[in-house]
C-alpha cells in the first residue's frame, strides 16, 4: 500500500470514530434537552392544576383521563413521596384508536383539609419523537456529507503534501551509478527539504567512492597483469635457454601453469567487479547462433582432442539479445568451456538454440549438482588445478546484470544442462 493511502486509511479512520462519537454525543444531548423542555412543560401543568384544585374542589373530581389529559386520585392517609415522577410509556388513545407514546408525571399533593391526591399529568411526545427522527436523519446526513467531505479534502491535500516526496522516490528509482543526480528542492516543507539535502550528499559519497573504485580496478588491472605477463615470459625464455632434467621441467612447467591460473583468476575478479559495476554499458543486439558457431569453431581442437562430439541444433528466428558483446562472448565461452572441462573422454555436447533460449548440455562422470552453490564464486566439484572456480560465477553475474536473462541448471538423463533464457 503506497504512504499516501496508507496515511489517509489511518486518518480516515480516525475522523470516522470522533464524528461518530461527536453525533452520538450531540444526539444524546439533544434527547435529553427535549425531554426536560417536555417535563418543565408537565411541572409548569402541575403546578396550575394543584392551584386550581385548592380553589375549585370540582377539580379534584377528575378520577379519569379527559381531554385535559390529567387525573386526580384521592388517597388514604399515609406518607406519600414530595419528588416528581416521570415515566414514558405507550397509551391507547380511543379518539385516536392506536398507541401513541406518552410523557407521565406523577406527584402526590395535599388539600386545604390535608387529604392525599395523586395526580398524574401526561402529555403526548410523538411531535417531539418525530422531531428527533427528523434531526437525527439530517445529523446523520451530514454526518456523511462531513465525512466524505473530509475524506476528499484529506485526500487532494495529502496527494499534494506529499508530491515532493514520490517525485524524490521516482529519482531515486531510475538512479544508477554513474549517472547524474540532482534534487531540486521545491518543497518548502522542513522534512522533505532535509530529506533531498540528505539524499544529495549521500549519492554524492557514493559517486566519490564508485569513481574511486573504478580508478582501483583499473590500475589493479594494469599493476598485476604487467607483473605476471612479465614472469611467464621469463619463465618461457628460461625453458628455452636453459638445460634443465625431467624433474626440474615439471617444476617450472607446475609454476607456469599457477602463473597461468593467477592471471585467468585475476582477469575474472576484475571482470566480475566492473560487471557489478556496470561499466559494460555498450549494449547492442548480439546474434548467439552466429557467436555460438563461432565459439564451437575456436574450440574445435580441444574438444576434438578429448574425443568429445558436439551437435548443434538451432531454430529460426535467430536469439538476438541486446547486451554487451564482450560479455556474451564471455558468457559463451564459460558455458562452453565448462561444458568441455567436466566432460569424459569420447563423451557429448549438445547444443539446442531457439528464439528465446540457449541450452547447453554436456555428458560427465558426476552425478547432479547443486543449484544453490555452483554459482559461488570459487566453487569447484574437482580438483582441476586449471579450473579458477570463477566460470559459473560470471555466468550467474552476467545473467542477472542483464535485463531479460536468466540462467537454469538441471540434471536430467546424465546430462547436466544449463539454459539461458531471454524474457523481455
Amino acid at each position: 500500500m503506497r504512504l499516501h493511502y496508507h496515511t489517509l486509511k489511518y486518518l480516515s479512520i480516525g475522523i470516522l470514530l470522533v464524528l461518530s462519537l461527536w453525533v452520538a454525543l450531540f444526539y444524546t444531548f439533544l434527547l435529553d434537552e427535549v425531554y426536560d423542555n417536555i417535563d418543565d412543560g408537565l411541572k409548569n401543568a402541575k403546578i396550575e392544576i394543584i392551584k386550581k384544585a385548592y380553589d375549585d374542589p370540582s377539580v379534584r373530581d377528575k378520577p379519569q383521563f379527559g381531554l385535559n389529559n390529567f387525573r386526580i386520585t384521592s388517597l388514604p392517609p399515609g406518607d406519600y413521596p414530595s419528588k416528581n415522577s416521570f415515566k414514558t410509556e405507550d397509551v391507547f388513545l380511543p379518539y385516536d384508536d392506536e398507541q401513541q407514546p406518552m410523557r407521565i408525571l406523577t406527584t402526590y399533593f395535599k388539600d386545604s383539609q390535608l387529604i392525599n391526591y395523586k395526580l398524574e399529568i401526561r402529555t403526548s411526545t410523538i411531535e417531539a419523537d418525530e422531531l428527533l427522527q427528523d434531526f437525527g436523519l439530517a445529523v446523520l446526513g451530514l454526518f456523511f456529507m462531513l465525512l466524505i467531505s473530509i475524506f476528499i479534502i484529506n485526500y487532494i491535500v495529502l496527494r499534494r503534501v506529499w508530491t515532493p516526496f514520490y517525485d524524490l522516490l521516482d529519482k531515486l528509482k531510475k538512479y544508477h551509478l554513474g549517472q547524474s543526480f540532482t534534487v531540486e528542492n521545491n518543497s518548502n516543507i522542513l522534512e522533505f527539504q532535509t530529506l533531498e539535502t540528505e539524499i544529495q550528499k549521500m549519492i554524492s559519497n557514493i559517486e566519490n567512492t564508485y569513481t574511486q573504485q573504478k580508478m582501483f580496478i583499473s590500475n589493479a588491472a594494469h599493476e598485476t597483469q604487467t607483473p605476471l605477463a612479465i614472469a611467464t615470459n621469463k619463465l618461457e625464455l628460461l625453458v628455452e635457454e636453459s638445460h634443465f632434467d625431467e624433474q626440474q621441467i615439471e617444476q617450472l612447467n607446475s609454476i607456469h601453469q599457477s602463473l597461468n591460473r593467477l592471471i585467468k583468476l585475476n582477469r575474472s575478479l576484475l571482470m566480475l567487479s566492473k560487471i557489478e559495476n556496470h561499466q559494460y554499458n555498450k549494449l547492442e543486439p548480439v546474434d548467439f547462433n552466429a557467436l555460438i558457431l563461432n565459439t564451437i569453431q575456436e574450440f574445435e581442437d580441444i574438444y576434438l582432442f578429448k574425443g568429445i562430439e558436439v551437435s548443434y541444433t538451432e531454430s529460426t528466428p535467430p536469439l538476438i539479445i541486446t547486451m554487451d558483446r564482450g560479455l556474451a562472448i564471455t558468457l559463451i565461452n564459460n558455458l562452453f568451456k565448462n561444458a568441455i572441462n567436466h566432460n569424459h573422454q569420447h563423451g557429448n555436447i549438445q547444443i539446442v538454440i531457439t528464439p528465446n533460449s540457449l541450452t547447453i548440455k554436456n555428458t560427465s562422470t558426476s552425478s547432479a549438482l547443486d543449484e544453490n552453490l555452483i554459482y559461488n564464486r570459487f566453487y569447484r566439484t574437482n580438483t582441476n588445478d586449471q579450473s579458477t572456480g570463477l566460470g559459473l560465477a560470471l555466468v550467474k553475474t552476467i545473467c542477472r546484470e542483464t535485463k531479460g536473462l536468466s540462467v537454469h541448471y538441471n540434471y536430467q538423463d546424465n546430462y547436466h544442462c544449463f539454459e539461458i533464457l531471454y524474457n523481455i
